[in-house]
Formats: structure tokens, sequence, C-alpha cells
């Protein structure tokens, strides 16, 4: 599996995306990663693109751009679960931080993440009640421990 270095889709069109891009493997492990949507007016996205990055008591590692092919995903009061192998495993997760692209605005009411090794769920839930995306008025990348 890989994942893009410059967290970006690949693209036929110079408009969509980078014109060019770098493709590495970080690891063997498997992530499994849940977006829980709040069920809210407004909260669900379309274009949006997050990239996740792990921060772990081993080390840390990145997704590239998560979207479910042929899935419209980001929907009110919905779950989305995004599979990403090639990951390096990083130990028991301790903080994530999600950084998104793309025209849209999101609100999540939790993120889930575990690994194929370690199998036991880390939830970082939404109790800020922050709002994802470019504008300026919201946050563009947040970070969220556990404590």
């Amino acid at each position: 599996a890989v994942v893009s270095t410059q967290s970006t889709g690949i693209s036929t069109k110079a408009s969509e995306g980078y014109s060019r891009y770098t493709m590495y493997e970080q690891g063997q492990e498997t992530y499994y990663i849940t977006f829980m949507t709040a069920d809210e007016k407004h909260a669900d996205a379309n274009g949006m693109f997050p990239t996740i990055k792990i921060e772990g008591s081993w080390g840390v590692t990145k997704t590239g751009l998560l979207d479910l092919y042929d899935h419209n995903d980001m929907e009110r009061g919905k779950k989305d679960i995004y599979t990403v192998p090639g990951m390096k495993y990083v130990g028991d997760i301790k903080c994530i931080e999600i950084t998104v692209r793309g025209k849209d605005g999101w609100k999540f009411q939790y993120i889930e993440v575990h690994s194929g090794r370690n199998m036991r769920a880390t939830y970082f839930y939404n109790t800020a009640g922050i709002w994802m995306s470019t504008k300026s008025k919201d946050v563009s990348r947040y970070r969220m421990c556990q404590k």
C-alpha cells in the first residue's frame, strides 16, 4: 500500500491537485479510522478531504487524503470507516491531528482510531464543537490528545 507524502490524490487534471507527487510506504500496519459526523444542520461535507496524523508511544504516522471511493462520506449523523494500510505502527495512540482540505465545512462528533495489531479503539470527541473547514472563521487543523 502507498500513501502520498503531500497527502494528495492522484488526478489527471492539474486543477484537482499537485502536478507532482511522491509515493512511499511507511510500514506494515493497517489503521482503521472512523469518523462520526455530527447530527446537526450543515454538519455534513461534500468535497472535504481530511488527513490524520497519529501520534503514539512509539512514534508518528500520517495518512494520505481520506475519501471513500464511490461513496458519499461525511454525511450528517452517519459513520464512515477508512481502512489505511502501509502505515507505521506507533504503539499506544496518544494524540491525533486532523487537517482538512477542500471547499466545504464539516463537524464531527468523534473520531475513533485503532490498528490491526492493537484492536483497542481510541476515541477523540469533539467536545469543543469545532467546525473544520479551510475558511478563515473555522479550523483547518485540529489536534486532540487523550487525557
